[in-house]
């Protein structure tokens, strides 16, 4: 499966908190030398997919659409296109064999549900 599927299929799951852990190496899946080792390019991809994924989290997918949400005088953006070339550059920042255990393991409590 491609770093792209591999993302597709976690906020399939309803993973995206566990994404964005993994993304700020908060997580049993996340592997911090790999985040402490991405270039300044990769470091930036990798930050705006954790904006993108915090605005999906507190406001709900913003699939293809810039979304812009003001509240309390504070506006809040999504951000699909920097989201989809962090997928395209192979997602800096995450091991795609750690999410892939990760997707199983949901997939698994999912099935014994």
């Amino acid at each position: 499966m491609s770093e792209e599927s591999l993302v597709d299929r976690a906020l399939e799951l309803g993973l995206t908190k566990e994404l964005l852990a993994v993304l700020e190496g908060n997580s049993t899946y996340s592997d911090v030398d790999s985040i402490d080792s991405l270039d300044r390019h990769s470091r930036r991809l990798r930050s705006m997919a954790m904006i993108h994924l915090q605005f999906m989290l507190r406001f709900g997918s913003s699939e293809s659409e810039n979304k812009q949400i003001e509240v309390d005088g504070k506006v809040y953006s999504s951000y699909p296109e920097y989201f989809n070339a962090w997928k395209l550059a192979g997602i800096p920042g995450i091991l795609p064999y750690r999410l892939d255990a990760m997707i199983k393991e949901a997939e698994r409590l999912k099935q014994s549900d």
